[in-house]
C-alpha cells in the first residue's frame, strides 16, 4: 500500500482516540499483563509513538499481550485500536497478507457490536491495504464505507478520506468524471479538519489531485499552478506525494515547452528519488530483521484465544490433554509453515528489490538524456551565438585599428566591449554546465608568468574602468617567483569574473588587484588573491544569496541590474576543483573585498610558450591562405585580418569547394571552418589528407570541444582557433606550423 494513505489512516485512527484520557504510566513488559482499562489507554499512545516513529519491533512484540490483556478486561474498544495499530504496521512492512487478516478479523468483531466508527475505520484500512496492489478491491472496500449507513462528526471525517483516497485512485484508473465527482465532495471541507497539521496535509494532497486532473484534462497551466500551492505544504505530507507532485510540473512543463523548469524539477525529483531508494533498502532490511517476530506474534494471539477457552469450558484433565496435544501438533505444523513462508517473504522481497532497482535505473537513464539533451542544446546555441559575434568582434577590432575611422574610435570601442560582454555571458552559461562534468573538473597545469597574467587581465577591464572613472591597482608581493606552475586558465576565469564584477559596480573609485605572499611549505607557496573595490557593495541579508546561480544583488537606489548571477556560481565551482574557496567582506555603500587562497609550485621560464615578437610576423608576408567559411561576413574579418599581416587569400564557401581548390593550387596554410553545408570541415580534411600531407590546416571555428584528440586533431587538422579569436592567436598559430 502506498504509505501517504497510511499517514490518512493514522489521523482517522487517532479519531477514535478522543474520549480517553491519556495518562503517565511505563512501557508494558510482558511479565506484567494486568492493566486496566485506563492503563491500557495510556499505552496505546506509546504504540502509536513507536508507530509514527517506524520502531515496528517493539509493536511486534507487545502487541499480542496486550490485545490479550484487553479481551481479558473485556476493554473492546482498545482491542480494536490494538489490532488496528498492529495492521498498520504490517501495511508498513509490506505485508498485505497478515494486515488483511487482522482487519477483517477486526471488521466482523466491530459488526457483531455494532460500532459504526468501527466498521467505517475497518472499511478505509482494508481499502488502504489493498490501494497499491488491488485497485479494484480497495475501490469496493471503499465504497461499502460510504454505503454504511450512519451520521455524526466523526463518521464526516471519514468520509472526507474515503473520497479523497477515491479520488486519487480513480486518477490512476484515468476516470476523470469520477475522480473530479470525489474531489468535488472534499474541495469545501478541508477548513474544517482539526488539528492545524492535519488541515495543512489535505490541502496539500487536495492540491496535487486538482493538479492531476487539470494535466489530465490538458490544462498545464492550470495544472503547474495547483502544484505548486501543494509544495507550500509539502513539509506536511511524504515523499511520495512530492515525487508525484515533481512528476506532474515536469510534464506539465514540458507540454508547455518549458525545458528549463523541466531540468529544474527533474533534478529535484532525482535526488529525492535518492533518498526515498535509500529509505527504501533500510526499510527492507527492517522488514528482514522483524520477520523473526512474525512467528511470535502469531504464537502468543493464538495462545491469547486458547487460555480464552480454557477458562469459558473448565474442561476435565483428559480434554486438557487432549487439546494440548492438538494445540502443540498445530504449532508444530505452524512452525513448518512459517519456515515455508519466510521463503515465499524472502523470494518475494528480492524480487521487489530487483524491481525497484530497475526502475530507478530506468530513471537515472531519462535523467542521464535530458542531462545530454540539455548539453546539446547549449552546445549549438553557443555555436550560433558565437559565429555572429566573431564577425562583430573581429570587424570592431579592424575599425579600431583604421586610421581613417580614428573619429569613430569610441563608438567602436563601445560596440566591441558590447559584444566581449555578450560573449562573456556565453561562456559563463557554458562553464556552468562544464564544471559539472568530470572531465570539467580535471586540472591542466602549465608553467606560466604570474605578472603577465594579471597584466592582460587588468587590460581587458581598461574600457571599463575609464568609463567608470575607476583607478585600477595591480599588486604582486615580491617574495613570490615569477614563473609558477599550475591550472593558469582556471585561475585566470576566476579572477576575471571577480575583476568583471569589481568594475562593473564601481564609479568614481578604485579597484585593487592585489597577490600577497603567505608561506612557502615544501615546494608549494601559498599565496593570498584579493580583489577589493570601493563600489556599492552587498547588504548583509544578501551576501548568502550571491553565492547561488541566477541570483543577483537588487539595489533599491539602482534599477540597472546587471548580469546572469552565474559569475560568483561560476567562480566557487572553479576554486572548488582549486581546492579552495571565495571569502566575502562587504560593507554596503563601502566596497567589497573578495579573496581565496591557492597552493601553487614555482614554474620554469623555459616551459613557458613564448609571445610571437611582431619581428617574426614579416616571414608569413606573401604566404598563400585558403580560408573555408559559409559565412560572407566571416569570411570579411578573415580577409581583413590577412591583409594587415601582408598574406595572401583565397575563400571557398563549403569543403567540397575547399578540396578543388586545393587540388588546383598551392597553399601555405588552410583555414577550416567545422560546421558548413554541401560538406562540413571534419569530412573536408580528411579527403585533403588523401592527397596533401603536409599543408597545415587549421580549426577555425565557434564550437568548444571537450576532448580535442578525439574530435579534431585525429581527423588531420594541426591546430584549433576557437571564434572569436584574438589576431595574435591566429599569428601564433601560423608560425608554430610555419
Amino acid at each position: 500500500m502506498s504509505k501517504k494513505h497510511t499517514v490518512f489512516y493514522c489521523l482517522f485512527l487517532f479519531i477514535l482516540f478522543t474520549g480517553f484520557a491519556q495518562q503517565d504510566v511505563e512501557v508494558y513488559h510482558k511479565e506484567n499483563l494486568n492493566y486496566d482499562e485506563k492503563q491500557l489507554d495510556s499505552v496505546s499512545y506509546v504504540l502509536m509513538e513507536y508507530y509514527n516513529k517506524g520502531t515496528f519491533e517493539k509493536i511486534l512484540e507487545q502487541s499480542p499481550a496486550l490485545i490479550q490483556n484487553a479481551i481479558k478486561i473485556d476493554a473492546y474498544q482498545l482491542e480494536l485500536r490494538f489490532r488496528n495499530i498492529l495492521g498498520s504496521t504490517f501495511i508498513k512492512l509490506d505485508d498485505i497478507e497478515n494486515a488483511n487478516i487482522f482487519f477483517n478479523h477486526a471488521l466482523q468483531t466491530a459488526k457483531k457490536k455494532k460500532d459504526s466508527i468501527g466498521v467505517m475505520m475497518m472499511y478505509i484500512s482494508l481499502g488502504n491495504t489493498h490501494f497499491k496492489d488491488d485497485k479494484e478491491k480497495a475501490l469496493a472496500y471503499f465504497n461499502k464505507g460510504l454505503d454504511f449507513g450512519y451520521n455524526g462528526d466523526r463518521s464526516e471525517d471519514g468520509k472526507f478520506i474515503i473520497h479523497h483516497n477515491l479520488a486519487e485512485l480513480y486518477i490512476k484508473k484515468k476516470n476523470l468524471a469520477k475522480a473530479k465527482y470525489h474531489l468535488s465532495k472534499i474541495v469545501d471541507k478541508i477548513d474544517q479538519q482539526e488539528p492545524a497539521v492535519r488541515r495543512k496535509g489535505y490541502a496539500g494532497t487536495t492540491n496535487f489531485i486538482k493538479a492531476s486532473i487539470h494535466l489530465m484534462e490538458n490544462q498545464p497551466a492550470l495544472a503547474i499552478e495547483d502544484a505548486l500551492l501543494a509544495l507550500k505544504t509539502k513539509d506536511d505530507y511524504d515523499e511520495t506525494y512530492l515525487l508525484e507532485t515533481y512528476m506532474v510540473l515536469m510534464e506539465s512543463y514540458e507540454k508547455l515547452e518549458d525545458f528549463k523548469n523541466v531540468v529544474f524539477y527533474n533534478k529535484l525529483y532525482d535526488s529525492l528519488r535518492a533518498v526515498q531508494y535509500e529509505k527504501d533498502k533500510i526499510e527492507q532490511q527492517q522488514i528482514a530483521k522483524v520477520d523473526l517476530h512474525f512467528d511470535n506474534i502469531e504464537k502468543e494471539l493464538r495462545a491469547s484465544e486458547l487460555e480464552n477457552d480454557l477458562i469459558n469450558q473448565k474442561a476435565t484433565e483428559s480434554n486438557l490433554y487432549l487439546i494440548f496435544s492438538i494445540v502443540v501438533g498445530l504449532l508444530l505444523f505452524l512452525i513448518l509453515m512459517l519456515l515455508l513462508k519466510e521463503k515465499t517473504k524472502r523470494d518475494k522481497l528480492l524480487k521487489i528489490l530487483t524491481q525497484k532497482n530497475a526502475e530507478y535505473l530506468k530513471a537515472k537513464e531519462k535523467s542521464e538524456e535530458l542531462a545530454r539533451s540539455n548539453t546539446k542544446f547549449l552546445s549549438t546555441i553557443s555555436h550560433e551565438l558565437r559565429t555572429p559575434l566573431y564577425g562583430i568582434i573581429g570587424l570592431s577590432s579592424l575599425f579600431l585599428k583604421e586610421p581613417k575611422l580614428r573619429p569613430f574610435e569610441n563608438d567602436f570601442k563601445s560596440l566591441k566591449f558590447s559584444a566581449d560582454y555578450l560573449l562573456a555571458l556565453v561562456n559563463d552559461v557554458l562553464h556552468i554546465n562544464k564544471f559539472n562534468s568530470k572531465k570539467g573538473q580535471e586540472l591542466q597545469e602549465v608553467h606560466f608568468n604570474l605578472s603577465t597574467l594579471l597584466f592582460n587581465i587588468k587590460s581587458s577591464f581598461d574600457f571599463l574602468n575609464e568609463k567608470h572613472n575607476n583607478d585600477v591597482e595591480l599588486i604582486i608581493d615580491p617574495k613570490i617567483p615569477e614563473i609558477l606552475y599550475g591550472d593558469q586558465t582556471k585561475i585566470s576565469q576566476v579572477l576575471m569574473n571577480l575583476m568583471s564584477n569589481a568594475s562593473k559596480f564601481t564609479e568614481d573609485g578604485s579597484v585593487k588587484l592585489e597577490v600577497i605572499f603567505n608561506e612557502k611549505k615544501d615546494d608549494h607557496y601559498h599565496l593570498l588573491f584579493r580583489i577589493q573595490d570601493t563600489g556599492r557593495g552587498i547588504q548583509l541579508d544578501q551576501q548568502k544569496a550571491i553565492f547561488e546561480e541566477f541570483t543577483q544583488v537588487k539595489d533599491v537606489n539602482d534599477l540597472e541590474h546587471h548580469g546572469t548571477g552565474l559569475g560568483i556560481p561560476i567562480v566557487n565551482k572553479i576554486l572548488f576543483i582549486l581546492g579552495s574557496t571565495l571569502e566575502l567582506d562587504s560593507t554596503y555603500k563601502v566596497g567589497s573585498t573578495f579573496s581565496f587562497q591557492l597552493s601553487l609550485k614555482e614554474g620554469e621560464a623555459e616551459n613557458i610558450t613564448q609571445e610571437v615578437a611582431s619581428k617574426n610576423i614579416k616571414s608569413l608576408a606573401g604566404k598563400r591562405v585558403l580560408t573555408v567559411d559559409d559565412n560572407k561576413i566571416n569570411q570579411l574579418v578573415t580577409q581583413k585580418v590577412l591583409d594587415q599581416i601582408g598574406m595572401l587569400h583565397s575563400t571557398a564557401s563549403d569543403g567540397l569547394e575547399a578540396i578543388k581548390m586545393a587540388k588546383s593550387s598551392d597553399f601555405d596554410f588552410i583555414l577550416m571552418d567545422i560546421n558548413m553545408p554541401v560538406m562540413n570541415g571534419i569530412i573536408a580534411t580528411q579527403e585533403i589528407r588523401k592527397f596533401n600531407q603536409n599543408t597545415p590546416i587549421i580549426a577555425l571555428t565557434a564550437t568548444i570541444f571537450n576532448n580535442p584528440e578525439e574530435e579534431i586533431y585525429c581527423y588531420g587538422f594541426n591546430s584549433i582557433i576557437v571564434k572569436p579569436y584574438r589576431t595574435a592567436h591566429l599569428v601564433e598559430a601560423f608560425l608554430k606550423e610555419l
